[in-house]
């Protein structure tokens, strides 16, 4: 089972730490006179977790992923902690039908895990996947076959995870895959060819990137938010925080906006990266924040949702009761934002001070943590959490629970 490199600020050196220790994996060690592997190391990141994380109010994961679902066209694709990526069918009445599983045999889990949403682009489901590849599965089927590939092809070496999602440029009409190994790759959508040569950071990258004007903008384990063209991959800018940068940037009204771990969030021009507001919170800013295009909305890892105005005007905040890792969605009803709790809430947008009148509905969300992004569709909400269970959640004059699937066939959702 392979695991991701700890959250550290600064990132610890483990291969050096280790190099010439044995190394316990299952029941089997790693003699002293070689060098343990990368799934290994990885290993024993997560295992140092829980002491190193100490600070960070209990975000220590597991090395299957976070289950996160996006639904396109009445079809659901769902990145399993089992290691698969199932298609179901749903028609919004609370009947689904699941349509393929990849790979066809369950229980094969080649891909690990998968922690930020699929991509679905014209006939193909994009998704990068803990075992360090980029899969395009065909829509209809399911298969690499056919309109389908995977990349890096070919190789030798043991590829580094993909924890950030896939993005896409529909101008050049490219597939952007950040990896741990520190680089962002360009591929062609439509049958994976290298678009240009990859663009190195100087450390891993989680953030999936934010693409605008034919430019994307990501952060890094560096502490570096990056705008790199498109046309090229070459770089625009990239501005330096003091912590590791983790979540999708948002891009609006010409400003990049970026949360760092050292509990501050950025606003950049998007042209030149200079520097135009600062927001401090109590803790990381790590999942993504999201716009209606007049207030941002910005998760932390203190509790809060911070909503400022373009201008960087903090004009409230409002405590879900534990860290957010995961990115909300904004629906007509207002914003929807999980705790790392499990703890669904549907909150008012609007700028007054409401206080505890904000929320307008919550819901504890089986008995689990949530932390893959949230999707939405209209007034839908689509939730995948730890305990391997997906929900779809209709918000419209009031709230509905549409339907709950458990992503193992032998187990029962609880809606």
């Amino acid at each position: 089972m392979r695991t991701i490199t700890c959250l550290l600020v600064p990132i610890i050196p483990i291969h050096k730490s280790i190099n010439n220790s044995p190394v316990a994996q299952g029941p089997s060690a790693v003699p002293s006179n070689r060098l343990p592997s990368r799934r290994m190391l990885f290993l024993f990141a997560l295992i140092m977790l829980p002491v190193l994380l100490a600070c960070t109010r209990n975000i220590n994961d597991q090395s299957d992923g976070w289950n996160p679902p996006v639904s396109v066209d009445s079809v659901v694709y769902i990145g399993t902690k089992d290691g698969e990526i199932q298609a179901v069918s749903d028609d919004g009445s609370g009947n689904i039908q699941e349509k393929w599983i990849f790979p066809p045999a369950q229980g094969q889990g080649v891909l690990f895990g998968v922690y930020n949403t699929p991509l679905v682009v014209d006939g193909l489901v994009y998704v990068s996947a803990i075992d360090g590849f980029l899969y395009a599965l065909d829509k209809e089927s399911g298969r690499l076959t056919g309109d389908g590939w995977k990349r890096p092809e070919n190789t030798f070496i043991e590829p580094e995870p993909l924890v950030a999602g896939p993005a896409y440029d529909p101008t050049h009409d490219i597939i952007l895959a950040p990896s741990e190994d520190g680089s962002l790759y360009a591929y062609t959508a439509k049958d994976g060819n290298e678009f240009w040569k990859p663009f190195r950071t100087g450390a891993a990258i989680w953030s999936t990137p934010a693409v605008a004007r034919g430019v994307a903008y990501f952060g890094s384990h560096d502490h570096k938010v990056y705008a790199v063209t498109l046309d090229d991959g070459d770089e625009l800018w990239s501005y330096e925080t003091k912590g590791v940068v983790a979540g999708k940037p948002l891009v609006v009204a010409g400003k990049v906006i970026a949360g760092s771990f050292d509990k501050s969030l950025y606003a950049l021009s998007a042209d030149e990266g200079v520097i135009e507001w600062t927001i401090l919170g109590e803790n990381w800013f790590w999942a993504g924040a999201v716009t209606d295009g007049n207030t941002i909305f910005a998760p932390n890892m203190d509790g809060n949702i911070y909503a400022i105005d373009l201008n960087g005007n903090l004009l409230w905040k409002h405590d879900v009761g534990s860290p957010i890792v995961s990115s909300p969605v904004l629906v007509p009803e207002g914003l929807v934002v999980a705790g790392k709790d499990g703890n669904l809430l549907l909150l008012d947008t609007r700028s007054e001070n409401l206080g505890l009148q904000r929320v307008l509905f919550n819901q504890k969300i089986g008995d689990s943590e949530i932390k893959a992004p949230l999707f939405a569709v209209g007034d839908s909400v689509f939730v995948g959490s730890q305990d391997q269970t997906v929900r779809r959640i209709e918000f419209r004059n009031g709230q509905r629970n549409v339907w709950c699937l458990h992503t193992r066939p032998d187990e029962r959702c609880v809606n």
